[in-house]
């Protein structure tokens, strides 16, 4: 039977954050004698991960990260992506299909003369997307897992482990780029191809950084089903 993880800090640190040495994936607290991990970009699968592989290490987290059930996205199986598979092959062949079978349309233009002359067409310029590619970072570096989306349409993409990014879009659009915690950006695309993002802290309210040694509970379905009834009591 399976169980949930939830993490807490019983007794946060108080060491400035900031004037802590950078090491790789955190700091080092010259006070604790102890590497903190930064945890606040982290996926729940990535702090359950890190806390299988050792249950004492400090980390730094963002509030909502803490005190709650840390949830592990379900992985499709292979039969779910071979079901897809065919299916969007389906769906390609049916569209050209109807491609195929549609009568192509001819347009007929009419060229005026004046004075013997062709009159001068005005031409009429389309703005097409082109691709957007750039990378997004922070005071640590590359900065994965940033939700960046098209203004006003559905089109969005993340950015990868090397912060990454590459998404559709026309100039005078603009590129909306967010991650919890932190302060949101908003791009104008111009004639340039390339952009690089600099993300801050947006801290306020719920999103306070908590730093300390971290404690876990694991409870399995039963322990999860008594606790919630209990607090409906409360």
């Amino acid at each position: 039977m399976k169980s949930k993880i939830n993490i807490s800090i019983p007794e946060p640190c108080h060491e400035n954050w900031q004037a802590m040495t950078k090491i790789e994936k955190g700091k080092f607290c010259g006070s604790c004698q102890k590497n903190v991990f930064d945890f606040t970009k982290a996926t729940d699968r990535q702090i359950i991960d890190a806390y299988n592989k050792d249950n004492k290490l400090c980390g730094r987290f963002l509030s909502t990260q803490l005190n709650r059930d840390l949830v592990t996205p379900k992985e499709k199986g292979s039969l779910w992506l071979a079901t897809t598979s065919t299916l969007f092959s389906l769906l390609a062949f049916g569209n050209n299909e109807i491609k195929a079978q549609e009568t192509p349309k001819t347009e007929q233009t009419e060229t005026k003369h004046f004075l013997g002359k062709p009159a001068q067409q005005q031409v009429v310029q389309t703005n097409e997307e082109k691709e957007i590619t750039g990378i997004v970072s922070d005071e640590s570096g590359p900065f994965p897992g940033v939700i960046v989306v098209v203004k006003g349409t559905q089109r969005g993409v993340s950015t990868n482990f090397e912060g990454k990014y590459s998404i559709k879009a026309k100039e005078g659009e603009i590129l909306v780029f967010s991650f919890m915690g932190m302060k949101e950006e908003n791009l104008i695309i111009d004639k340039n191809n390339y952009y690089k993002i600099e993300m801050v802290n947006d801290v306020k309210g719920n999103m306070i950084m908590m730093v300390g040694g971290i404690s876990g509970k694991r409870r399995n379905f039963l322990g999860r089903t008594f606790y919630k009834i209990g607090n409906w009591f409360k």
